[in-house]
């Protein structure tokens, strides 16, 4: 009996302890569940700082603000210094960089922000233990802005290369060969940047990559572009009375024998390459000694005494008395003597007009025109524009004359000489002298010839003689066509 009432008191006992314990788990979960209910915080419950800040307490809006104003502070004035052949370059790059520590903030912030039920435990375990530190590097967000930093800091401009280079010195170009060098590898350089920045290694200097560089040959034919110039006549200055100007050479550079002369030169050397000159046609000597030297052509023919057309004559001899035309200008006879106009000084003389002879201003100009025509004709000098009267006149042979009015019909001609031509005017005793005045540059002499063939119509030549005096060409100039007088 003894033995059965023991082993109920100690299962009793049993029961007892059994009872106590699932109570004081009960206790427990409902003390776990009471502290996961009031654990309820959205600030950041783990001890942890990212980069210096600590983001205990803070919402994540929170420690995103601060890391990023402690970023600005700390990397505000970052850079990587380079050095390249014992120089140091300061290269910034704060402007290139951002700063995303998104993810470790999250990760912080993790701990009793995820299940209700792991509330209780986040709670527990973030209150052990001492601050854990983590670091988050920056990266580069604008490589533009890395490229520009790598460029204001002047390396790109280090070169230990030479290039080639030419300058010109009197009537020879001297070309400066370059030298074979180092620059910066601009690539290169901004992978080593970058691998300084995303592995935190701004404190460390680095050693600037570079690439051999050799020097470029000159662009011979743009040199020669540069140094060419065509030989320049001497001439005469009309703004300055006529003056005689300075001629000059030409000179040019033949390519191929700069692009010979480079290639056998050694790099760092000189090569003087010659100019060609070329001197002009016609030097200041030469036009000082043979300015209108010679009477190209001359002719005189006399006016029939009137008062108003004596007067006229006088007039437009006047006008054209000591015309020079430069190589390549034209000579208009309206554009010289301009609208005969009694406001301008011209008086009534007889003219021609729709077959009739009449009175009207500047009458009699006409002859001075033909004599210069009939002076030019025993030229070589280019005729231009002629037309001849309606009628025949009396001053000059038939195909002679050479009739104007303003402002058509003109008479002009054309320098075609190397050199300059004047014309020399006089009108004394009622004889009209014309001389055009140049430099003969030719050894052939010219004679005019008139073929009569038809009627009233006339053929007008050039013949050229040698100095034996054998023809040796026919040259036609115009031909005339008139009316009888009435």
């Amino acid at each position: 009996m003894s033995n059965k009432g023991s082993k109920k008191k100690a299962s009793t006992k049993t029961r007892l302890i059994i009872l106590i314990v699932v109570g004081i788990v009960v206790l427990l979960a409902a003390a776990y569940l009471i502290l996961c209910q009031v654990v309820q915080d959205k600030g950041i419950w783990k001890n942890v700082s990212v980069n210096g800040v600590a983001l205990k307490g803070m919402t994540t809006e929170e420690a995103e603000e601060a890391v990023q104003q402690k970023f600005e502070e700390d990397y505000q004035n970052a850079a990587v210094t380079v050095v390249l052949e014992d120089q140091e370059y300061t290269i910034p790059v704060y402007s290139a960089l951002t700063m995303d520590a998104s993810k470790e903030i999250e990760d912080a912030y993790a701990p009793g922000h995820g299940l209700w039920i792991s509330r209780g435990l986040d709670w527990i375990t973030t209150r052990v233990g001492g601050m854990k530190e983590v670091e988050a590097a920056p990266t580069v967000s604008d490589p533009d802005q890395l490229d520009q930093a790598i460029a204001d800091s002047g390396i790109l401009d280090y070169t230990g290369s030479a290039e080639s280079a030419w300058e010109q010195s009197g009537t020879e170009v001297i070309i400066h060969k370059g030298v074979t060098g180092v620059v910066p590898d601009q690539e290169g350089l901004k992978e080593a940047v970058l691998d300084a920045v995303e592995n935190n290694k701004l404190d460390e200097k680095i050693t600037c990559p570079t690439t051999e560089q050799q020097p470029q040959a000159p662009d011979f034919q743009s040199i020669a572009d540069s140094v060419y110039k065509d030989p320049v006549n001497a001439s005469l200055d009309p703004a300055n009375n006529y003056a005689v100007t300075e001629s000059s050479p030409g000179v040019s550079l033949d390519t191929a024998q700069a692009q010979a002369a480079y290639d056998a030169a050694a790099e760092g050397e000189d090569v003087s390459v010659p100019l060609t000159v070329t001197e002009p046609e016609i030097t200041t000597e030469d036009m000082n000694a043979n300015l209108f030297k010679d009477v190209l052509g001359t002719y005189q023919s006399t006016a029939t005494p009137s008062g108003g057309k004596i007067h006229n004559i006088g007039l437009a001899v006047d006008m054209c008395d000591g015309i020079i035309l430069l190589p390549g200008e034209e000579f208009s006879y309206n554009g010289i003597i301009g609208d005969t106009t009694e406001e301008r000084g011209f008086q009534l003389a007889n003219a021609y007009s729709n077959g009739e002879v009449i009175q009207e201003p500047g009458g009699g100009v006409c002859q001075v025109s033909s004599t210069i025509f009939s002076a030019l004709l025993q030229t070589d000098l280019e005729v231009v524009q002629r037309q001849n009267h309606s009628m025949i006149v009396s001053y000059v042979p038939y195909g002679m004359d050479a009739t104007v009015s303003w402002d058509q019909p003109d008479f002009r001609f054309k320098n075609n000489h190397a050199y300059p031509i004047k014309l020399s005017l006089s009108f004394e005793n009622n004889v009209i002298t014309v001389q055009i005045l140049g430099t003969q540059e030719s050894d052939l002499s010219v004679k005019c010839r008139v073929e009569q063939t038809g009627e009233m119509t006339y053929d007008t030549y050039r013949d050229y003689y040698d100095a034996n005096g054998n023809l040796v060409n026919s040259e036609y100039v115009c031909h005339s066509v008139y009316k009888p007088l009435p």
